[in-house]
Parts: C-alpha cells; structure tokens; sequence
C-alpha cells in the first residue's frame, strides 16, 4: 500500500491523495482552499463553469468522513469562495448529516462572509491561527519558531513531470521546505503554483490514487 507519512513532534501526519492530512493521534482530518461556490461565483460574472465541480468536493469530503471517520475536520481556509450562494447550503446539509463532528475553521483571504454564518453551523472559528502540539495550523505560511512546525495553505502548490519528449503533466502537490508543508487546494477549481525545488525541500505529488515523495 502506498502510504506517506511525515513525523511532527512525535506526531503522525499522513499526506493523502485526495489532497488533504489524516493526524492519526487526534482523529483529525486536515483540508485546505475547498472554494465552495467558486463555480457559482463565477457563473454569476457570466463565466459558463459547471456547478458539478462544487458537489463533487462535497462528495470527496464525504468519502474521506466515511473512510476516516475523524472526530474532527481542521479546515486551513479559503473554505467559501466569495459571498454567499447555494452551495452554502448543501454544504450546511452536509455538516448536519455528521453532526458529531466538529469542524473548525482557520479564516482565510476568501472567507468573508460574517460570523454568524459559521455560527449557524457550528463551525468554531479561529482568526488567524491555530496551534496544537507545536503544529501551528494558518491559511497563508507563516515564520514559525524553530520548535515549531507550519501547515498552510493558500499557495495551491503544484509540480511539473516531463516525459522523454516534450509531454509535460502538472499535478498538485504537498510542498515540504524544512519546519514548514504547504497543503494542495482541495477543491478543483483551483490552478497550481510552482515552487522551487532545492536541497530543503520535498515534494510529495498526487496522481489519482497515491502520493509519490518526488524529492
């Protein structure tokens, strides 16, 4: 089976292919940049993006609820794309299905909407960070101390593989350099950004159904 792991603070953090972190000692399920009702967003601006691609997050998140059974989701930001629309809604169903757990927000720059809106759902909010276990939890990377260890989002890392020809593949990445990861996006409708490789970073990709540590 091919699983990757990364050791934090004597934690166990397990990289995902769905793009998202299972921290086995907490039962928590860690997912970043989801951007529920982008599509929406930007059917609203006259761009013809299909609405399947938001439910089809939603059905990722539920797989990944009903394959890790978490007692917790850790959600880095950017969880809602703009302002409010329909997909709130089935993503409210959904948080009412699995009502037992708790699910927590690290507000990003996308996260606009007011306080009541998560408060309707119960999803406790944190401002700006989150730390736990000397793991410090943020939407976009921050300097941590040398104790510490960063988790972020925002970025929506990515890696470009070439064939022997001139075939290339981009695929979404968790991006490690040194005391710091930077989570992929989870949802789709999101592009890849490309960091550099150097001798402090790793490179976890993801294909389909595994994570391949590139570096």
């Amino acid at each position: 089976m091919n699983r990757k792991f990364i050791i934090v603070n004597n934690q166990q953090l397990e990289l995902l292919p769905q793009k998202a972190i299972y921290w086995h000692e907490t039962q928590t399920l860690i997912i970043s940049d989801i951007h529920l009702g982008k599509a929406s967003h930007f059917r609203k601006n006259g761009l013809p993006i299909p609405l399947e691609s938001g439910i089809e997050d939603l059905r990722m998140l539920e797989a990944l609820l009903l394959k890790y059974k978490p007692l917790r989701v850790l959600l880095l930001g950017d969880l809602f794309h703009s302002e409010w629309n329909q997909e709130w809604l089935l993503f409210g169903a959904l948080l009412r299905k699995y009502a037992a757990i708790l699910f927590e927000l690290v507000r990003g720059n996308h996260d606009i909407l007011k306080a009541h809106h998560y408060d309707n759902l119960n999803i406790r909010l944190h401002e700006h960070t989150l730390t736990e276990s000397g793991i410090v939890f943020s939407h976009e990377k921050i300097k941590v101390d040398e104790c510490q260890f960063s988790i972020s989002g925002h970025i929506h890392p990515g890696y470009k593989l070439y064939g022997k020809g001139r075939q290339s593949l981009s695929l979404p990445c968790f991006y490690r350099e040194k005391n710091t990861l930077i989570m992929p996006a989870f949802g789709k409708l999101t592009g890849l950004a490309y960091l550099p490789s150097t001798k402090y970073t790793e490179i976890f990709v993801v294909s389909e159904d595994q994570v391949h540590l590139i570096k």
